[in-house]
């Protein structure tokens, strides 16, 4: 309630799915509640819904005018389809995370799939990223692996890099690749204690994943984060898409 009120927002508009909305959505809106701030909202029915045209124009139809600001509570999908929707409306987005699975929390761009096509759209960084331990040490699993398995691939991307550098000249920079050892580091000493959930392993991937964000965002390019393996990933869905077949999660396909 303090940051709806910090932008000078009288009335949000929540966006999840049915399983985030679960995980991370009712103590939003008991928040809210007890705040005595009205809401609108559009809880996705798909249990695993798609990041493509059907979702975002979904989002956009549903969208109350009457909110000026948008809360995405979820991760990878809802995060992708709430910055569009942020950016299309014109208004402050926060996002709530649900996982410590994807490196999306502080890019401005979204991974959709479009025409069947995997493409980054232009989209919007968030105003503000919320990352509750207690809510992402409950993830899924497999999403917890898919984190972890986003941050070790940026081994590959940052040595990428380098080497462009080397070879071209392309513009490197060791302070900004640096930042994303050093959290790769702190995900590596704790990746031991992620999958018993302890507080401190899911902190240090969630932060990972936010600082891989920002490290995009300084450097103007997605290299400090993504490599060749992103584009496996991308070749993966898309052939998923083609023949109505199961993609793993980013995270999962990138390691």
């Amino acid at each position: 309630p303090q940051l709806i009120q910090k932008y000078g927002a009288k009335r949000p508009f929540l966006l999840a799915d049915k399983n985030t909305f679960a995980a991370g959505g009712e103590s939003v809106c008991h928040l809210l509640k007890e705040a005595g701030i009205p809401w609108s909202s559009y809880i996705v029915p798909q249990n695993t819904p798609e990041p493509d045209e059907h979702s975002v124009g979904a989002a956009v139809m549903h969208f109350d005018t009457k909110c000026d600001l948008v809360i995405g509570i979820g991760s990878g999908v809802i995060n992708d389809i709430g910055k569009i929707l942020s950016n299309v409306t014109g208004r402050k987005y926060i996002i709530v995370g649900t996982a410590p699975s994807m490196d999306g929390y502080a890019s401005a761009t979204s991974s959709m799939s479009m025409d069947g096509l995997k493409v980054s759209l232009n989209s919007r960084c968030a105003d503000v990223i919320i990352g509750d331990i207690d809510i992402l040490k409950q993830a899924p699993e497999h999403m917890l692996k898919a984190g972890l398995g986003d941050m070790l691939a940026k081994l590959v991307s940052i040595a990428e890099w380098r080497i462009a550098n080397l070879v071209t000249g392309e513009y490197y920079c060791e302070e900004v690749a640096q930042l994303i050892r050093g959290a790769v580091k702190k995900c590596t000493d704790n990746a031991a204690g992620l999958l018993q959930r302890k507080p401190e392993a899911v902190e240090a991937v969630f932060e990972g994943l936010v600082i891989g964000g920002l490290a995009m965002a300084y450097a103007g390019v997605s290299r400090p984060a993504s490599g060749v393996e992103h584009y496996f990933s991308h070749v993966w869905d898309m052939r998923a898409l083609e023949f109505s077949l199961h993609a793993a999660l980013h995270g999962i396909q990138c390691a």
